[in-house]
């Protein structure tokens, strides 16, 4: 599975992304890259048909967004259950899924390895865990308390009326590493 999209010619530094929750790309796999009925497609991922097409309705809306405002797409977060526990290699960006926990990947054997499941693995990222931290905007560096409960996506900046990001989450690091400033 893909982590996200871009712009074509546009730094992802220069991207205001918008987030695409995992349950919002799994939909749109099954009505439109497998063909599935919003029925049959309900009843795959154990939601009544009314929520799946709601699940559908967003997505389309956040993928139009991203389009019609050339903004980047973050596959992330959102409300999904799994039995096993998922992960993403930093190193070799190889996909890993174990029944087991693992802390090492299996194809280049790093211990680089973030979490993609709900299932907590790294303590580096205790603060998403229990609701503290900070939500930052990448436009002015404003930091605010984050809200449990409230993700720091749709917190808007009191500065610059951007939306922010979780300080320290796995996208603010790639931005900080694409601005070279980690």
């Amino acid at each position: 599975m893909m982590e996200g999209f871009k712009p074509f010619g546009i730094p992802l530094t220069d991207l205001e992304p918008v987030i695409l929750f995992y349950e919002e790309y799994e939909v749109i796999r099954l009505l439109d890259y497998l063909g599935m009925t919003q029925l049959e497609a309900a009843r795959e991922i154990n939601v009544s048909r009314p929520t799946l097409t709601r699940i559908y309705e967003k997505a389309r809306r956040t993928i139009a967004k991203a389009f019609v405002e050339g903004k980047a797409i973050f596959i992330e977060g959102g409300d999904y259950h799994t039995d096993e526990f998922w992960y993403r290699c930093e190193a070799c960006h190889k996909l890993l899924i174990s029944e087991q926990e693992i802390f090492s990947c299996s194809y280049c054997t790093s211990d680089k390895i973030r979490t993609l499941s709900n299932k907590p693995v790294n303590m580096d990222h205790k603060h998403h865990e229990d609701g503290t931290g900070f939500c930052i905007c990448l436009h002015c560096n404003t930091k605010i308390p984050h809200q449990p409960g409230i993700p720091c996506r749709e917190s808007i900046c009191p500065q610059c009326g951007k939306n922010m990001i979780r300080e320290n989450s796995y996208h603010h690091q790639l931005y900080l590493n694409k601005k070279g400033k980690k």
